[in-house]
This record gives structure tokens, C-alpha cells and sequence, in this order.
């Protein structure tokens, strides 16, 4: 993921974000060459539409959650936003000191889970 500093909005030394120079550098220590579309022509980028069973968690207290698909799409592409929720701490072994959105946030994700396992198999069921 690119990570650009510019050591004035940000406590990091200035570091610009160069494809060019990240594709050479690769190539020159494994072989290989980064394909930077690679996983939206392969998934559909936002057009994700015909992708089922899918939740998409968002801590708010996560920096990354800005990016994050935070409104349902369909109801099995559904968004599960998470009050006092941390990067991916929703999918973390339960803790004594997690807080109620959180544990609120896993029972939802697995209540999906289970209906879409049950809706596989009532249809799978159908099917024979």
C-alpha cells in the first residue's frame, strides 16, 4: 500500500510514493513486477455487485475505515460499522476488555455467516 509522508502534516521523514522506482526495486530483488489494477480487474474494483456473502467491517477508530464500504449493498454484501471497533479487532480472539460494539459487531457478523450457510444448503437442498 503506498505510504507517503511529507515531515510537516505527519511525524515521518518526507517519502514520496514512486511506482516506477517500487516496480524496479521488485524486479530487481525477486523477479517480479507489481500489477497495481491486478485485483480490480480481477474482482471488480467498486462494481462488486455480483459478489454475494461478503461483511465488510468498520472500526471507526480505524484510519483505514474512511475507505471501507460502510453502507449495505445488498443483503449479502452488508457494512457492520463498529462504534469503539479497531483495525480488524472485531476479528481477533474474544478479550475481557472488549467493548459491547465490538462483541455486538462479532454476533452480527456470525448471524450473517450462519444465514448464508442455511440459505446454501436449503437451495443446494432444492437442487437434488
Amino acid at each position: 500500500m503506498p505510504f507517503c509522508t511529507n515531515g510537516v502534516d505527519d511525524m515521518f521523514e518526507p517519502h514520496s510514493w514512486n511506482l516506477k522506482e517500487l516496480s524496479d526495486d521488485c524486479f530487481q530483488q525477486w523477479g517480479v513486477r507489481p500489477r497495481p489494477s491486478w485485483i480490480t480487474t480481477m474482482y471488480g474494483g467498486k462494481n462488486i455487485s455480483s459478489h454475494t456473502n461478503i461483511v465488510f467491517s468498520n472500526g471507526e477508530l480505524d484510519p483505514w475505515s474512511g475507505g471501507g464500504v460502510t453502507k449495505d449493498i445488498t443483503d449479502t454484501l452488508v457494512a457492520v460499522t463498529i462504534s469503539e471497533g479497531a483495525h480488524h479487532l472485531d476479528l481477533r480472539t474474544k478479550n475481557a476488555l472488549d467493548p459491547m460494539s465490538v462483541l455486538l459487531a462479532r454476533s452480527l457478523e456470525v448471524r450473517h455467516m450462519k444465514n448464508w450457510i442455511r440459505d446454501f444448503y436449503d437451495s443446494a437442498g432444492k437442487q437434488h
